[in-house]
């Protein structure tokens, strides 16, 4: 299939921007003050747009009529690249922390490994391995949607999703009851999934200006709310800024999109040739970079907060994760078997 410009833009920028979440995420546990917990924790949650983005992508990529995918190419190529990747993943990772951080020199990694794979008792991360595969597994009934229901049947699904997961959730964590009504899906990433499709096929169409005023809504209610949080005692609020199905997420990953999809047509070699670089190690990066991190953490001891550097340290280290996390994934695919899991 062609490769389409700007999904290869949003899918770098994404990338670098998990890097961004994780890597501020971690720092937040180190801060010191209120304040560097606000500032590490706002900057971590105006970057949850990436994930929405990576997902509303697949959609246009994957929904698209044209593009044949039968049931032995969905579990001999995608279903079994994630799974491959779960266990590779998982057991290195259990290694990982058996000879880096537990220092027993590696003595129980299998077990270890075994557990993180079934249980997702393993690194935060992985969840969205889990994810894809669940997406996968459905995506030939997804695809029979795409292909046969019209402008209005997926815009009607659409405000299905978008009403009964992400503005039904908010009204019971706003007024602590649970709802009675609910539909027979238990996820809001269908809803980003076909959000992606329509977007990318014109079904629905969003204004630039009202594109960039919904990324401002959600940079100010990530902002104020997070502050908040940080000042007072409010886990509820955490939960939310947290969770996919905010509506200012959905609000602002859509906007973030359609701003993406609005340059398509705008020539950037340079630039194009770095972000497609980087689009095509994307899943690598996203793999590996939580080792990068946790290395620069336990190993290298990092303490951003007692040098005196703060918020500078935090910034670097994440271009350090980052670079290094890229280095070692475009390593990697020079290997024939391994290119084709990351």
């Amino acid at each position: 299939m062609k490769k389409i410009r700007y999904l290869s833009r949003m899918k770098a920028l994404a990338c670098i921007a998990v890097v961004v979440l994780h890597t501020f995420f971690a720092a937040d546990a180190m801060a010191q003050t209120s304040a560097q917990h606000a500032l590490m924790m706002t900057v971590r949650n105006l970057m949850t747009w990436s994930v929405p983005c990576f997902v509303m992508a697949s959609g246009a990529l994957l929904l698209a009529p044209e593009r044949n995918i039968d049931l032995k190419k969905l579990f001999s190529k995608y279903i079994l690249r994630m799974a491959a990747a779960l266990v590779i993943f998982s057991f290195l990772f259990a290694l990982f922390d058996q000879v880096l951080v537990k220092k027993t020199g590696g003595a129980g990694f299998v077990t270890d490994g075994l557990k993180a794979i079934f249980t997702g008792s393993g690194w935060k991360h992985m969840w969205y391995l889990y994810l894809m595969i669940a997406i996968y597994l459905l995506l030939p009934l997804y695809k029979l949607i795409s292909k046969h229901a019209g402008k209005k049947e997926i815009l009607y699904l659409i405000g299905v999703y978008g009403v009964f997961m992400s503005v039904l959730p908010l009204i019971e964590i706003a007024t602590g009851k649970k709802l009675p009504f609910y539909i027979c899906v238990n996820t809001v990433y269908p809803l980003y999934l076909f959000l992606g499709f329509a977007l990318h096929n014109g079904m629905l169409r969003i204004r630039r200006l009202v594109a960039a005023g919904g990324i401002l809504i959600f940079a100010i209610i990530t902002a104020v709310l997070t502050v908040y949080s940080t000042y007072n005692e409010a886990p509820a609020v955490k939960e939310l800024l947290s969770n996919y199905s905010f509506p200012a997420i959905v609000i602002g990953s859509a906007g973030i999109y359609t701003l993406y999809e609005s340059y398509e047509k705008k020539d950037h070699r340079i630039a194009d040739m770095i972000l497609g670089e980087i689009d095509r190690c994307s899943f690598g990066i996203y793999l590996i970079h939580m080792a990068v991190l946790k290395f620069i953490i336990v190993v290298m001891k990092w303490q951003p907060f007692t040098s005196g550097s703060g918020t500078f340290s935090v910034v670097l280290t994440t271009c350090v994760v980052f670079i290094v996390s890229f280095v070692i994934t475009r390593l990697l695919k020079f290997i024939p078997k391994v290119k084709d899991i990351i």
